[in-house]
């Protein structure tokens, strides 16, 4: 099987770290590196978290960049709330393994990695796309080498942390613009459709049967995530309850992991082109995607310029992300 080049943007984070279970897991994709962001957490926490969760999951070879600290444009606006002031509420690594962590800033890597491929390159975005954004402006000449560009956010009709805005736009609108109108292919794996990527009581609790790091650390994250606990004792109180067999309390969406598997099994997705644009002054719109579903601009097939992942399978999705889970066995 000829394996899909790859290179992944994170914000590591809860949900990124999921993702990674799922693209290092896979046979289907040739990772040729990863970059960090600041976004769920700071820049210091994101880069330390990334190479620690890769070195976790058996694949502390592939080389890590540290990237941009704060949006293009603005102050950095961060999501510790929900994933802790590490970034991975409720898991702590003993020690920092960060051989494989390079020189090179962001976007100088991607842009080497991409000249230096001998074919088109997916990326996968799964932060705020300050790194590419940056990429794409200083070196407009890579674009030939990028295949898609497949990223986790966007919205039609509902948003996170705002009732309109999905945060990895919010956090770096600017750089959203900067690829949307690029003519790179984008492919938004948005709220709308990563919140029925979900995970089930019982489907978590059998996470928790499963014995390998992968899934230990699984599920000490599932336990306090989503959960807005007052204290690191709180946390470890629903983690051990949960390690004990006793019912999850709530539903995971897994909106990360499942932007990784619209790349890597896209047949469990359904996609449509439409025109966007996203908003970068509003007073309280800012971050707001604008999709034109109804071609209200009487946009043309080559100017829409967003396939905008519309549906998922559920259950498939959910097979996928447990036997990524059970092959680290």
């Amino acid at each position: 099987m000829k394996k899909i080049p790859v290179l992944i943007d994170v914000d590591t984070g809860i949900d990124d770290a999921m993702a990674l279970v799922i693209a290092c897991a896979s046979d289907k994709l040739d990772i040729l590196g990863v970059t960090t962001v600041a976004g769920n957490v700071a820049l210091c926490h994101t880069t330390p978290n990334t190479c620690n969760v890769l070195h976790l999951l058996g694949r502390g070879d592939i080389p890590v960049a540290r990237g941009k600290e704060k949006p293009l444009e603005r102050e950095l606006v961060d999501a510790a709330y929900i994933h802790g002031d590490n970034g991975l509420r409720g898991w702590t690594f003993d020690q920092l393994h960060d051989e494989a962590l390079v020189a090179a800033p962001a976007w100088e890597f991607l842009r080497d990695k991409l000249l230096q491929s001998k074919e088109k390159v997916a990326i996968l975005a799964l932060g705020p796309v300050t790194n590419i954004a940056l990429l794409l402006r200083r070196c407009p000449e890579v674009k030939e080498k990028i295949d898609k560009i497949v990223f986790m956010g966007t919205s039609y009709r509902t948003g996170n942390p705002t009732p309109i805005t999905t945060f990895n736009v919010l956090v770096d609108p600017e750089g959203f613009r900067e690829l949307l109108f690029s003519g790179v292919p984008i492919y938004a794996c948005p709220l709308d459709t990563t919140r029925e990527a979900y995970l089930l009581a019982e489907e978590v609790e059998e996470i928790a049967r499963i014995d390998n790091p992968a899934a230990r650390m699984t599920t000490a994250i599932l336990g306090g995530y989503g959960r807005n606990a007052k204290s690191e004792g709180q946390l470890q109180s629903a983690q051990q309850e949960l390690k004990a067999g006793r019912r999850f309390k709530g539903v995971a969406r897994l909106h990360d992991p499942a932007t990784v598997a619209y790349l890597t099994d896209p047949e469990l997705f359904t996609a449509t082109k439409y025109y966007c644009d996203v908003e970068c002054k509003g007073e309280i719109t800012t971050g707001f995607t604008v999709i034109d579903m109804e071609n209200y601009y009487g946009k043309s097939e080559e100017e829409r310029n967003l396939w905008f992942v519309d549906s998922i399978d559920r259950e498939g999705f959910v097979r996928l992300f447990l036997d990524s889970l059970r092959s680290y066995s």
